[in-house]
């Protein structure tokens, strides 16, 4: 399936910036949807995955590459992930109030809200540089929000949210309703928030945004942004930031 115009100008762009080719295929049985595989280390090549037939796939690739590219813009010992150590999962497990749940199910809830850390405040600097660079996207951008935010208010269900401790759906919600309450302003759609603003969560997610504000939208200073997210969160101590040789 040929990518559009758009998704063929990051391919390139990763492609030369990183000096490896970038590979496409469709697999079926994939649980997300698409997702760019990074080459590290020896790997020949960035693999994009998808599963086929998906809407709005043009833009959930270019959202990948666009991460990818972040990354590939810092020096090689710069480029980072969150991890996560026995002992910070403890910490992120007693934060949470996940202490109720066997250990296995706390420390893959852990996992789920630190991935979140990770990837919803670069997706903000993410989803501003498509909106600019390439606005043949911002149709499909559009959709697959709107589909994201309904997926949101979804889990602001009662018997949703009486499953989980305070501390975990507190963490979750509050990044969702930054998200809802950012693009409430870009899509000029209050509507957005209002089931955030119901339950009181403005206050701390327009913390979350005001970092977005506050700290230069640069790759060099994600860290930055993601510390600052973590510190209005109470995620100090869950996790620490990993970075790997490579030859990149």
């Amino acid at each position: 399936m040929p990518f559009s115009p758009e998704v063929q100008q990051l391919i390139e762009q990763v492609e030369t910036t990183s000096g490896r080719p970038v590979h496409a295929s469709e697999e079926p049985g994939m649980q997300l949807r698409a997702t760019v595989v990074p080459a590290r280390g020896e790997a020949p090549a960035h693999l994009i995955r998808f599963k086929p037939g998906i809407r709005n796939l043009d833009y959930l690739v270019a959202s990948q590459l666009m991460f990818l590219r972040r990354r590939l813009a810092l020096p090689p010992g710069e480029r980072w992930d969150l991890a996560g150590t026995s002992a910070e999962q403890d910490v992120a497990i007693q934060q949470l109030g996940l202490d109720v749940f066997p250990d296995d199910f706390a420390r893959n809830m852990v996992g789920q809200v630190i991935n979140q850390l990770r990837s919803f405040p670069v997706g903000f600097r993410v989803d501003a540089a498509i909106r600019e660079e390439f606005p043949g996207l911002r149709q499909q951008q559009h959709g697959e929000i709107v589909a994201q935010l309904a997926e949101m208010e979804k889990a602001l269900a009662p018997q949703f949210r009486g499953k989980f401790p305070r501390g975990i759906v507190d963490a979750n919600t509050t990044m969702n309703a930054a998200f809802a309450i950012h693009w409430a302003g870009v899509h000029d759609e209050p509507r957005y928030a209002i089931p955030f603003d119901a339950l009181g969560y403005r206050d701390r997610a327009e913390e979350l945004i005001s970092a977005l504000e506050v700290v230069d939208d640069d790759p060099s200073t994600d860290r930055d942004l993601v510390i600052c997210w973590a510190a209005t969160l109470d995620l100090g101590g869950a996790f620490h930031f990993h970075t790997e040789p490579s030859t990149d």
